[in-house]
């Protein structure tokens, strides 16, 4: 079948270059992941393991911060750091540890426009570890998400449950002017 064949040409296409992820050594990298689970029975404790457990799935190479967020720069950005209140334009896509995804910036047809600090601390945490121009994943304990009770739209549907672990993947394309509106 054609599909099955590689591509011919794959380095003149943006995503291609995206995917060409360096060569890991799985047995190294999920031993590295189990350290990171803990034996806390707490709600916070049990969202770290089951954020722990997508990444060794998944194979992503996280790193844990002190306050429970794990992340992965996917590309650091050439432009200038990130830091607390930039007006940054990213694409980005948010999923539960199932695979659902809740939102989708591409789907929408338009890209998030934002302050660093009035987003999610995960978010505003996270995006401060990239550049201008970087993407980074995000695996979000609840403490970090929407806490406990969630994300509602305005006319009261969930989007989101009440102490819901997430992942998100942000990609920061530009940092904007400040708005005057």
């Amino acid at each position: 079948m054609i599909s099955c064949q590689p591509t011919a040409n794959k380095s003149n296409t943006v995503d291609a270059e995206q995917e060409e992820m360096p060569t890991i050594n799985e047995d190294e990298l999920i031993l590295g992941l189990s350290s990171l689970m803990t034996a806390d029975t707490s709600l916070a404790g049990r969202e770290q393991n089951s954020l722990v457990n997508y990444a060794i799935d998944h194979l992503y190479d996280v790193q844990l911060m002190p306050s429970g967020l794990l992340y992965e720069i996917i590309q650091k950005g050439e432009g200038t750091p990130i830091v607390w209140g930039d007006f940054l334009s990213a694409h980005y896509k948010g999923s539960f540890l199932n695979g659902k995804i809740f939102a989708d910036s591409h789907k929408q047809g338009k890209t998030l426009d934002f302050y660093v600090g009035n987003m999610i601390d995960a978010w505003n945490e996270g995006l401060q570890l990239i550049n201008i121009g970087g993407k980074i994943r995000l695996l979000v304990p609840s403490n970090l998400g929407y806490g406990k009770d969630g994300l509602k739209t305005r006319k009261g549907k969930i989007l989101v449950a009440g102490d819901e672990p997430l992942i998100f993947e942000v990609a920061v394309l530009e940092k904007k002017e400040r708005s005057e509106n």
